[in-house]
């Protein structure tokens, strides 16, 4: 099977991997290593791509967290920070150049993923690093999401003891608002972070671990008040 790709002048053909190359080839979009099934360059040796970075859409259009500009997938090499999630990621992107706005293929194709089961009764939540547990808490203990009280089970981090979630704050935050005093832009669930770092416009508290972001205008919301009343858009 061939196809043309719209990154390359040449055709790539879809073959498996050489297992004695398994550790030598790599994807000219992700830059990651090939490990299944690859569409490679006969004429140009090391051109090969993922199957999967080789069938991405080129372009995404009406983007429930860009919806005004269409982003077209870059090949790029330079790092970024995903304006859905905040992870930071390298030469696969969907971007719009006149707004600098920049998402993962994960966030692009997958806006409403929040988290997924990693096993042991463990989630991994999109907005944290480390897998979450499902544990009884004491009363005190305060949700980073909504600053309410864990009155009942909550997700856990093992590893940052001041990071705890709901259980339904973390399968409900809407991943996307469009807030009345904002409406030019939606404004997306992410993670507080040091590089952009900003108290809420509503009540100036700046406390909160999880946040509703503009990067484009560079404000922020914290969930309690982004969220009383809005329309959520996912």
């Amino acid at each position: 099977m061939e196809i043309q790709h719209f990154s390359h002048h040449h055709p790539l053909k879809l073959k498996p991997v050489d297992p004695s190359r398994i550790y030598g080839i790599n994807c000219s979009a992700c830059g990651r290593s090939c490990l299944d099934l690859v569409y490679s360059c006969r004429e140009c040796a090391d051109f090969h791509l993922h199957k999967s970075c080789a069938e991405l859409p080129p372009k995404i259009t009406h983007h429930p967290f860009h919806p005004f500009h269409p982003l077209p997938l870059v090949f790029s090499g330079a790092r970024y920070a995903c304006c859905g999630c905040g992870q930071w990621d390298s030469k696969l992107l969907y971007w719009c150049r006149e707004c600098n706005f920049t998402l993962s293929p994960d966030c692009a194709l997958e806006p409403t993923s929040k988290y997924e089961f990693v096993g042991e009764g463990k989630i991994q939540y999109f907005l944290h690093k480390h897998p979450l547990a499902l544990m009884e808490v004491d009363d005190d203990d305060i949700c980073s999401a909504c600053k309410k009280c864990c009155s009942s089970e909550s997700y856990s981090c093992q590893h940052c003891p001041s990071f705890r979630i709901h259980k339904s704050c973390a399968g409900q935050l809407p991943r996307a608002i469009q807030h009345f005093s904002h409406p030019q832009h939606p404004l997306i669930l992410r993670a507080k972070d040091s590089v952009f770092d900003r108290p809420c416009v509503a009540c100036q508290r700046s406390d909160n671990v999880l946040t509703y972001r503009c990067s484009m205008c560079r404000i922020e919301m914290d969930p309690e008040c982004a969220l009383m009343p809005t329309k959520h858009l996912i």
